[in-house]
């Protein structure tokens, strides 16, 4: 696994049922996912990444390519030159330090989908599995992606989302959903702006 395998411990204590990996990238989170959960979700926009995730993707992993936002749909895909860089913004958000400038490359066209449409989806492969994890890890766009969960099974989820100089628009659409019980991660990267880290929120317990 990469740099995050701290991130490991919030994996594994939601494990079981079902599992959407938003901004997979190549995989090797996703894979860490796989291993403790029945079934796994991973979408990812970029072509590139998407290549390789398709390509060593476990058993129990349903690979889309895509993107999710807050409304079906198709946008452009800024590519940059790491491709854990891509974003649907204009301007790469505050990231960690060290980081090489992340000019854009090349546009592409990729479809949007709402994490209701893509619970839709998943439902598909994996059928009546209850969802019990989602990591979003999308440069900037986390707020977004959080704004197309509608239904009410996101309220009961464990949410593991990295935020991009986002966390008013993030703790919003969490908020909204019910979530009170939130923990700030801080990026264990030296360098980090204040501004990127992570949050993990769980469901409001029931008395």
């Amino acid at each position: 696994m990469t740099e995050e395998t701290w991130l490991l411990p919030y994996i594994e204590q939601s494990a079981g049922g079902l599992a959407f990996d938003i901004g997979a990238n190549v995989g090797e989170v996703t894979a860490a996912i796989a291993e403790h959960f029945e079934g796994v979700l991973a979408v990812e926009p970029d072509p590139r990444a998407f290549k390789d995730l398709a390509s060593s993707a476990a058993k129990n992993v349903l690979c889309q390519h895509g993107a999710a936002a807050a409304r079906n749909g198709a946008t452009d895909l800024l590519l940059r030159p790491n491709s854990v860089q891509s974003s649907l913004l204009e301007e790469h958000p505050i990231g960690a330090g060290d980081q090489t400038e992340a000019p854009v490359i090349e546009r592409v066209g990729v479809n949007t989908y709402t994490l209701d449409f893509l619970l839709f989806i998943a439902r598909q492969r994996f059928g009546d599995l209850p969802l019990t994890f989602i990591k979003v890890d999308v440069e900037g766009f986390e707020g977004d992606v959080l704004a197309g969960a509608t239904d009410p099974v996101f309220r009961s989820v464990r949410w593991l989302i990295e935020i991009h100089d986002r966390e008013r628009e993030v703790g919003l659409e969490l908020q909204r959903m019910g979530y009170d019980d939130i923990e700030i991660i801080p990026h264990p990267h030296k360098g980090a702006h204040p501004k990127h880290f992570w949050v993990y929120a769980e469901p409001m317990k029931t008395k």
